[in-house]
């Protein structure tokens, strides 16, 4: 009796070994699996961001389609991934970025797919940062034209790249005696002018917009912006005075004296940067803030300007509030504003300017975004390029601070 009790525990005790192997076995080859699928999900995640990096580059140089940015991404995958796939891309958020969507079977090594998982998946999308050594962006895509050069004004970029990101047929609008002298000159829209105009290199249409390269770039803080450290400040003709940055409630008016300015941030709220004087600073950036705060250098005036080196503004020498809505615009009539160092930006306005000698052509460098742009009368406005030499820096995303052209954003 104790031998069959004995033969009987055996073969339960096989039964249940055999069981706990299997138990075993199974959990081994799931957790084989799974692995091998995390593995092939990171793989295709990684092709994925370098198919839609690939692809968004056609964004620039090329009027992109979904068929031609699929194009290259499916090739990009094809060359590095072995097995059954699909391969996706479209263009999004206004021709500036894009999507690419990969989807897989998993390779598996024992059973099939594990349980729920049918298909392994991986989305990218790359978005255009800016077109190379941008000095000259117009932003609006729906004005009549983010560029009009009206009787002889000139325009001399010859080193870096214009943009116009308006789409009308007129993007770039010029008279017939204006010219333009740039190393590039892209337009989302069309040109209305002669091909004489352009003494460099010719134009380029149907360029895709671009977004804003200053778009994250974070504004300079206030402490309290009901504060005012000083209020309508008026300088007089036969006055040589200092300004210490801060907060100017009502602006700053120089009616013919001299304004020489201590390195740091001045805050122009809710009035003008109205000079018909001399205004000069080294190290200075004004941040431009309420309905009527807003660049007014006469005719008569003298302007000497250089951005931050560092902190909030470097290179930033006027910066544009993004949350006001502007009541009028800039204007540049100086006939001695020829040191302008660092970068403008007034996302918001127009920047006219409209002067009979030549505006920021002793400056190291000189980049200006602004939401439309107009050249009156013969001015000649100057865009030099001489970063390296320059002890401003060069914000991250115009000059030649642009490590790429294209970003992953997810």
């Amino acid at each position: 009796m104790f031998r069959r009790f004995a033969t009987h525990l055996a073969g339960n005790m096989s039964i249940l070994m055999a069981g706990a192997i299997g138990v075993t076995m199974f959990i081994t080859v799931n957790v084989i699996d799974y692995i091998s699928m995390t593995i092939q999900k990171e793989s295709m995640q990684g092709l994925a961001d370098r198919a839609a990096l690939a692809a968004a580059q056609e964004l620039i140089v090329a009027q992109a389609s979904d068929a031609r940015v699929t194009a290259v991404a499916s090739a990009i995958v094809r060359g590095s991934y072995e097995g059954e796939h699909t391969t996706a891309a479209s263009i999004i958020d206004g021709n500036t970025a894009v999507r690419v969507n990969l989807d897989a079977a998993p390779k598996t090594f024992f059973f099939g797919p594990m349980a729920g998982v049918d298909r392994i998946r991986a989305e990218a999308t790359a978005e255009v940062l800016g077109g190379g050594n941008v000095c000259m962006l117009g932003l609006d895509p729906d004005a009549i034209a983010t560029l009009k050069m009206s009787n002889r004004a000139r325009l001399s970029a010859p080193e870096c790249a214009i943009y116009s990101n308006s789409t009308s047929d007129k993007s770039l609008w010029l008279a017939d005696t204006s010219r333009v002298y740039a190393d590039s000159v892209c337009v989302a829209g069309g040109v209305r002018g002669p091909d004489s105009s352009f003494t460099l290199n010719q134009p380029t249409t149907d360029c895709p917009p671009l977004l804003d390269p200053l778009r994250d770039r974070p504004e300079p803080k206030i402490d309290d912006p009901n504060d005012c450290d000083y209020k309508d400040v008026k300088i007089r003709a036969e006055q040589d005075i200092r300004l210490k940055p801060g907060v100017y409630c009502g602006g700053i008016s120089n009616m013919g004296g001299r304004a020489r300015l201590d390195p740091g941030i001045y805050v122009i709220k809710d009035g003008k940067l109205n000079i018909t004087g001399t205004l000069e600073g080294e190290n200075v950036g004004f941040f431009l803030t309420g309905k009527s705060s807003t660049i007014l250098f006469h005719r008569k005036s003298t302007i000497s300007l250089t951005a931050p080196r560092d902190g909030e503004m470097a290179g930033m020498l006027f910066f544009e509030d993004r949350d006001t809505d502007f009541e009028t615009n800039h204007r540049i009539t100086s006939q001695d504003a020829r040191n302008l160092v660092g970068t403008i930006y007034l996302p918001k306005s127009q920047l006219l300017i409209d002067a009979s000698n030549p505006v920021a052509d002793r400056s190291d460098y000189t980049v200006i975004i602004a939401r439309e742009f107009e050249l009156r009368d013969g001015p000649e406005l100057v865009l030099n390029t001489d970063y390296g030499n320059s002890t401003i820096p060069v914000p991250e995303g115009v000059g030649n601070n642009l490590k790429t052209n294209v970003r992953l954003v997810q």
